[in-house]
């Protein structure tokens, strides 16, 4: 690679909220997915599906979809702040894969887990 040139990937997601018990979970079934990319200053890695990340308003994201894109793309997604060492319970990323399949008409895209 260039200098100064990094790898760039697509994290497509949903916000998330915390419950009084600490978990996390998606508040909406009419979510919108959205995208947010890697940058040069965001901190720690991706590890697996259902992993969340911190934007860069402070909002808590589950990954539900990674792609790669090129390095000269990158500009027209708004990039993650940091990705962090949680994830969610399983049994809500299996509800969220669920919406996905409802909506994928919606997305215009097909989400592959």
């Amino acid at each position: 690679m260039k200098k100064n040139v990094y790898k760039v990937q697509l994290f497509y997601g949903f916000p998330v909220e915390q419950d009084n018990n600490g978990k996390y979970f998606c508040s909406n079934d009419q979510v919108k997915l959205s995208v947010w990319r890697t940058g040069k200053h965001s901190t720690g890695h991706f590890q697996q599906i259902g992993q969340l990340f911190l934007t860069e308003n402070n909002f808590f994201v589950v990954i539900l979809k990674v792609e790669d894109i090129n390095f000269n793309k990158r500009h027209a997604y708004t990039p993650l702040a940091r990705f962090l060492n949680k994830k969610i319970d399983d049994s809500e990323l299996n509800r969220l894969r669920k919406i996905i399949g409802v909506n994928q008409s919606k997305l215009g895209c097909r989400i592959i887990f």
